[in-house]
């Protein structure tokens, strides 16, 4: 019986295995570690899955049309030292910085969208041009080195808590909700899943697909922008470097949760899963002092394992 109600919906199916590695992940290390199950260790897991969270939300409308955005995680560097430099060096208000700096991820999403739009070259070329664009505008604003010294009440409401959740974590939640609700209950939504089944089958039905995609880049360069200021709040500086190989970490949660790498089946629930699942794998191995290497060479196995059974629910 369980069998088959699995069967019938891929997304239970991807559901059920993310939970049940998300299950097998805290036993083992909560058997590892005494320190593991502690409040202030569950905290610092959900504060650290804030920025590839958000980073991994907007991939998960990327691969849902069928694209793949390699540029998310360079925006996300930009965006943080674009905000640093306006806060420090400019002496913006805050009010004014912060929409500014996550203003420009969504201008670089939509300058992707455009360009895939008007090129029609695959979205993993253009965004990985998009990438050195964005990682070479960082170092530029900020001259290759990580710009410090952020107005103290910038820090202290970016590092505090409402209703003792940490502020990270309460972005991450209503960046949660709002994508939910995107997906899953508006027409654009529906259009960016059916744009990734099938394109042709899209622009018969009517969908002007064009203006989905740069829907679709934009509203992944605003994830990936908020994303910046986060890990710019948490860190206490815009560093142009920041977010190495954060895109790579994003696109395996997206599929780790269940996500189609051919575009047309992608949940929200399913990325956050994939996330929890990596941000528990990242901290448990952190408190057992494994190197830093070998957490990286974890990482890609979980992306081969998560990419080989998305591929087996395609052929199914």
């Amino acid at each position: 019986m369980f069998a088959k109600f699995f069967s019938q919906n891929l997304n239970r199916l991807y559901l059920a295995q993310c939970l049940l590695f998300l299950a097998a992940l805290g036993v083992f290390f909560s058997l590892t570690s005494p320190y593991f199950l502690s409040l202030g260790n569950i905290s610092n897991v959900l504060t650290a899955s804030a920025v590839i969270g958000l980073i991994a939300i907007g991939a998960t409308f990327v691969i849902a049309s069928g694209g793949i955005d390699l540029s998310s995680a360079a925006v996300m560097a930009f965006c943080g030292t674009v905000g640093a430099w306006c806060l420090q060096k400019g002496a913006w208000s805050p009010l004014l910085a912060l929409p500014f700096a996550i203003g420009l991820g969504g201008l670089f999403g939509f300058l992707t969208g455009f360009l895939i739009n008007v090129t029609k070259a695959p979205s993993f070329i253009v965004s990985l041009g998009m990438l050195s664009i964005a990682r070479a505008a960082a170092y530029i604003v900020s001259y290759g080195m990580p710009i410090y010294g952020l107005p103290d009440p910038v820090i202290a409401a970016g590092q505090g808590q409402i209703a003792g959740i940490p502020v990270p974590v309460v972005l991450l939640i209503a960046g949660i909700v709002l994508a939910w609700v995107v997906l899953t209950k508006t027409r654009f939504g529906i259009h960016a899943l059916i744009l990734g089944d099938n394109a042709f089958a899209a622009e018969a039905m009517g969908v002007l697909t064009n203006r989905v995609r740069l829907k679709i880049f934009t509203l992944a360069g605003l994830y990936s922008g908020l994303a910046g200021i986060i890990f710019m709040l948490r860190t206490n500086s815009g560093d142009p470097s920041a977010g190495q190989n954060y895109e790579l970490i994003g696109i395996t949660a997206v599929i780790l949760g269940g996500a189609n790498l051919f575009g047309g089946r992608a949940t929200i629930i399913g990325t956050i899963l994939g996330i929890l699942c990596l941000g528990v794998l990242q901290n448990g191995l952190n408190l057992l002092a494994v190197s830093t290497y070998y957490q990286i060479l974890f990482v890609g196995l979980v992306l081969l394992a998560a990419a080989f059974l998305s591929r087996m629910g395609y052929r199914r």
